[in-house]
C-alpha cells in the first residue's frame, strides 16, 4: 500500500500536559533551586489515561493535575474556564471548540471538538493524512475507553435540560421541581403519548446486559378515571426506542407497541366482563416485531407519599430481565420476566418517563401524579477498545466477541465513507489495515462496530 507520509509528532515540551496542552506544573521542569517534591506523587494515575500520552511524550511530558484528577468538573457539565466537561457516558474528559482553537493546533487524536480536523487541517498546517480515527460511536471518545461498562446517572439537582433531557409530547406532563430536585410527573391517558426523554448515545439489545431504575413516590393515582374504560392504564418509565415511538400509528398494545423495556404499575381498575383487577407490577419487554414478554405480580399497592426505588436488570445469558422494587420497609417482591425463544431483538436508544395515551386501549384509562429521581442506566462495555495508530492507514484496537468491525475512509470530514476492510470481532486484540495500493494527499479513517457482517 503506497500513502502520504503521516505528520511528524512536535517535540514535546516538558512543560506541558501531552493530553491537553497545559501547564502540568511539573517541578522538575522549573527553575528554582530547591524544588522539592511534586504534586503527582500523591497521585494515582488511571490506566486508561495513561494510555492516551502520545509515544513520543510518554516520558518527556507529565500529564496536568487537571487531567489526573478532573477536579472542578462534574458529569455533562463544563468547568469554570469552559475549557472541558465529562462524557457522562463514558467518563473521559472532551475539550471544547473553543479550548482546543485557543491552544492553536491539531493534536492528531481525533477530538470530538477539533476546529482543525473540520478545516480539514493537520498537525503540520498542511493536509490532514491518516492520523484522526474519527469513530461513530458518540461513546468512544478520542479512540481510547477504559473497556469497562459505564452509567447514565440523573438526580435532578440541577436543570436536566443541559444534559440533553428533551419532552417530546406533551410538555404539561412534566416539570423540573427545582426545590425538590426531581421530576414532578403527571401520567394522563387522555394526553398523547409523551416521552420526557434522554438519548443513551448507543442501542441496546437482547445481546446486552444492561439496568434501568429510577427513585418513584405517586402522590395520587386512579385508575379507570373516565368510564367507559374502567380499567388502569400504567405509571411507566424504561428504556425505549425514541424514533420508533415517536411515529404514528403507535400504541402501547402488544402486537403494537415496539422495542420497548419498561416498569410499570398499574393502580386498582375495573375491567368490563371481568370485576375489579387489584394494583399490579408488571415488567414488559417488547421486541422490534412487538411481540411481549411480561410478569404480572398483584397485588402491589404504591402507597401515596412512600418512596419507591427500582432497579430492572436484563441478563442476556439467562434471557431474564429482574425487578427489584424496595421501601425503607424493605424488599418487594416482583417476578421475573423470562423471554420465551420465539422473542427476537429489540432496539433500546433512549431512556424515557412514558405518558401512554388510552387510544390504543379501549377500557383503560389513567390519573395519576407523582416525583421520579435519580434515574439512571448502566450500559454494557462498548464492543471497541483502545484504538492506536500503528501505521499509516492501519488501526490496533480490542474488539469484543459478537461484533463485526470496519475500516471506513474518506477524503475528508463531510465525504462519502467508503468500507474498505472488516473482521470479526475476538476478545483480544486486531488489526485493520487499507488495502488498497495506492497514494493519497489526504485520507481520512474511522472504525464502525455493528452486530452483523
Amino acid at each position: 500500500m503506497k500513502a502520504s507520509p503521516p505528520n511528524r509528532d512536535p517535540v514535546p515540551d516538558p512543560a506541558r500536559c501531552p493530553l491537553c496542552g497545559g501547564p502540568n506544573q511539573c517541578r522538575q521542569t522549573d527553575t528554582e533551586p530547591c524544588k522539592g517534591p511534586c504534586w503527582c506523587e500523591s497521585v494515582s494515575f488511571p490506566e486508561a489515561l495513561l494510555a492516551r500520552v502520545p509515544v513520543a511524550a510518554e516520558r518527556p511530558a507529565c500529564i496536568c493535575r487537571c487531567c489526573a484528577t478532573g477536579t472542578g468538573r462534574s458529569h455533562g457539565e463544563l468547568d469554570a474556564e469552559g475549557d472541558s466537561y465529562v462524557d457522562p457516558l463514558t467518563g473521559l474528559q472532551v475539550f471544547t471548540e473553543s479550548w482546543l482553537r485557543r491552544r492553536g493546533y491539531c493534536c492528531e487524536s481525533g477530538c470530538r471538538h477539533c476546529p482543525w480536523r473540520a478545516a480539514g487541517v493537520g498537525a503540520s498546517g498542511g493536509p490532514a493524512v491518516s492520523a484522526a480515527l474519527a469513530l461513530l460511536t458518540a461513546w468512544i471518545c478520542c479512540g481510547v475507553h477504559s473497556g469497562k461498562a459505564s452509567a447514565l446517572v440523573e438526580p435532578f439537582d440541577t436543570d436536566p435540560a443541559s444534559r440533553g433531557w428533551v419532552v417530546h409530547g406533551d410538555s404539561g406532563l412534566f416539570s423540573w421541581d427545582t426545590a425538590g430536585e426531581r421530576l414532578a410527573v403527571t401520567w394522563d391517558s387522555s394526553a398523547p403519548h409523551s416521552f420526557f426523554a434522554r438519548p443513551l448515545g448507543m442501542t441496546l439489545g437482547v445481546r446486552d446486559a444492561f439496568a434501568f431504575g429510577a427513585d418513584l413516590v405517586v402522590t395520587e393515582a386512579v385508575g379507570g378515571v373516565r368510564p367507559p374504560r374502567t380499567g388502569a392504564m400504567q405509571v411507566a418509565f424504561g428504556l425505549l426506542n425514541l424514533d420508533r415511538a415517536l411515529q404514528s400509528p403507535y400504541a402501547r398494545a402488544a402486537g403494537r407497541a415496539f422495542d420497548l423495556a419498561e416498569f410499570n404499575w398499574f393502580p386498582e381498575g375495573e375491567f368490563p366482563g371481568f370485576g375489579v383487577v387489584d394494583p399490579t407490577v408488571s415488567p414488559a419487554l417488547f421486541d422490534s416485531m412487538g411481540r411481549v414478554a411480561t410478569a404480572f405480580t398483584f397485588p402491589v399497592d404504591l402507597i401515596p407519599g412512600v418512596h419507591y426505588r427500582i432497579r430492572c436488570s436484563f441478563d442476556p445469558g439467562t434471557r431474564t430481565l429482574s425487578t427489584l422494587l424496595t421501601t425503607d420497609s424493605g424488599e418487594v417482591p416482583v417476578r421475573a420476566v423470562v423471554l420465551p425463544a420465539s422473542f427476537g431483538d429489540l432496539l433500546l436508544n433512549a431512556a424515557a418517563v412514558i405518558n401512554w395515551n388510552e387510544a390504543g386501549s379501549p377500557f383503560d384509562s389513567l390519573l395519576a401524579h407523582g416525583f421520579v429521581d435519580n434515574v439512571y442506566v448502566e450500559l454494557p462495555a462498548p464492543p471497541l477498545d483502545r484504538i492506536t495508530w500503528v501505521a499509516p492507514g492501519a488501526v490496533s484496537f480490542t474488539g469484543t466477541a459478537g461484533w463485526y468491525f470496519r475500516l471506513e475512509a474518506a477524503v475528508r470530514l463531510g465525504a462519502t465513507w467508503e468500507v474498505i476492510a472488516g473482521i470479526e470481532g475476538v476478545d483480544e486484540p486486531l488489526v485493520l489495515a487499507d488495502p488498497r495500493d495506492a497514494a493519497f494527499d489526504g485520507q481520512y479513517y474511522r472504525v464502525t462496530a455493528s452486530r452483523e457482517p
